[in-house]
């Protein structure tokens, strides 16, 4: 079992055992799996006539009611400082959305009962307030082992989806209802985990901390996302229930390939990385909608699948880690994040459903809009400089620990985002306070070659390259607070 590390505040914080990982895993891809089900158009059993018509004309009140609570429980949030304290908070979120859902089904598919569709549709805006609870949690660990955790988490979604195509229509309906209330378990689980709830978020050493918030990614990020739902809307995809089944697989692979590279890369990931593949993602997701002719539904699908689930866990690693910089609590950077994508997206639906019918745009031109959308978007609104200048480390420091429990702690929290053994710690340490090599020798009884040799490793997990750098970079983790 991994011990928790000491973050900045001296509470712990860092690698999780295994267990504790896995419901944290579970639970955000069970109500991520929910809302995906439940987007979906052909992987579910069909209701009663007329019932998709009044659901998606009565999604538009949901959506108010949901960028509504969004800012209602942020504000929560700030003035309280901690989501998952409340045990009622955590409990009513779960069963409220479970019971809109249960209420839109039975109303709509095996009953037909309107009003009561209405009311369940309207009340799945609750989910809002089980969001910002999967935020917080996310939020207690550090960058890597969260894309680590939203990449399996939407793993956990796509197998989600594919259990629910594969079952008959009560049970699905039934599964699907159940969702929201097995991931407020989860929280409840982690809630009691003493070890789980004690976590603080941990800031990186990558930047000084935020006073405010990055408003252009975050706007970038809605307008990528109505990019892609208007793609999907253009898309033939959207009719056959074979050719979705395209993209889950997709989903599917894309997420553990991420997971992999997650794992594989640690020590090592940036996030610039994922930025420079997120556009040539998006518009290799439209090229095919311009290009294929009818029939070839699945390869549109294939490829819609592999753009959106990047874009997915791109959006939530980006959110997780402007709250890992931020003063600001995570329930309202997500709050932020998410009230930009649902407006943009909101947006984009409106126009494909009402302003692109009245108006007689060829097919080509309208592809070639999106495209230079999205690479205006890129250049303009969420410019890689604009990636850079947000997660370029800070090469010094322009106040140096004074104290020796100021130099245990930034060293201490060097360790956790590194990766480095006890040894090397103490030695980073004596380091950080101007100790020669002699010296080091003496204090921890050991020899010039076994000094090098845990020199030379210290330096390849944190990147450095020499004595200054690593003391400048360990000098970093002060907080500058004037």
């Amino acid at each position: 079992m991994n011990a928790p590390a000491i973050t900045r505040d001296g509470a712990s914080s860092g690698a999780l055992p295994a267990p504790t990982f896995a419901v944290l895993v579970c639970g955000l891809g069970l109500y991520m799996g929910w809302q995906t089900v439940g987007i979906s158009p052909t992987l579910f059993p069909q209701p009663h006539a007329g019932i998709p018509e009044l659901i998606e004309t009565t999604s538009y009140l949901q959506t108010a009611l949901f960028l509504t609570l969004l800012a209602v429980v942020a504000w929560f949030a700030n003035k309280r400082g901690d989501l998952l304290s409340s045990k009622p908070l955590v409990a009513a979120a779960a069963v409220l959305v479970c019971s809109s859902s249960a209420c839109t089904y039975l109303c709509g598919w095996v009953l037909d009962i309107p009003a009561g569709v209405v009311a369940g549709t309207v009340l799945n805006a609750s989910k809002a307030a089980l969001l910002l609870l999967w935020a917080e949690c996310l939020c207690r660990v550090r960058f890597r082992d969260a894309l680590l955790c939203v990449s399996l988490a939407y793993a956990v979604v796509f197998a989600l989806c594919l259990l629910v195509a594969g079952l008959q229509p009560v049970p699905a309906l039934i599964t699907h209802s159940v969702l929201p209330l097995l991931s407020g378990g989860a929280l409840l689980v982690l809630r009691s985990d003493r070890a789980f709830y004690a976590l603080q978020s941990p800031l990186p050493h990558e930047a000084k901390p935020l006073s405010r918030l990055p408003l252009r990614l975050f706007v970038g990020v809605g307008i990528f996302g109505a990019v892609i739902l208007f793609t999907n809307t253009l898309s033939e995809t959207k009719s056959s229930a074979a050719a979705e089944l395209y993209t889950l697989l997709a989903g599917l692979a894309v997420s553990l390939f991420i997971a992999v590279f997650a794992t594989r890369r640690s020590e090592k990931i940036d996030f610039t990385f994922l930025y420079r593949t997120l556009t040539p993602l998006i518009i290799a997701s439209i090229i095919p909608v311009l290009t294929l002719e009818s029939g070839h539904q699945q390869y549109e699908a294939f490829v819609i699948g592999v753009g959106w689930t990047f874009f997915r866990i791109f959006t939530w690693t980006l959110w997780c880690s402007i709250a890992l910089r931020s003063r600001v609590p995570a329930a309202c950077v997500f709050a932020a994040g998410q009230f930009a994508l649902t407006a943009c997206s909101t947006i984009a639906q409106i126009t494909c459903d009402a302003v692109l019918p009245a108006i007689d745009i060829p097919f080509p031109v309208m592809i070639s809009g999106v495209i230079v959308l999205t690479v205006g978007t890129s250049a303009f609104v969420m410019s890689e400089s604009d990636i850079k200048r947000f997660f370029e480390k800070r090469k010094t420091a322009k106040r140096k620990p004074d104290t020796d429990e100021s130099f245990t702690l930034c060293v201490q929290l060097a360790a956790q985002e590194y990766g480095l053994s006890k040894r090397e710690e103490e030695i980073a340490e004596l380091v950080m306070k101007d100790k020669n090599n002699a010296v080091i020798q003496e204090r921890l009884c050991i020899t010039e070659s076994t000094l090098r040799t845990h020199l030379r490793n210290i330096y390849g997990k944190t990147s450095v390259h020499s004595r200054r750098e690593l003391v400048d970079l360990l000098h970093s983790y002060i907080e500058d607070d004037a």
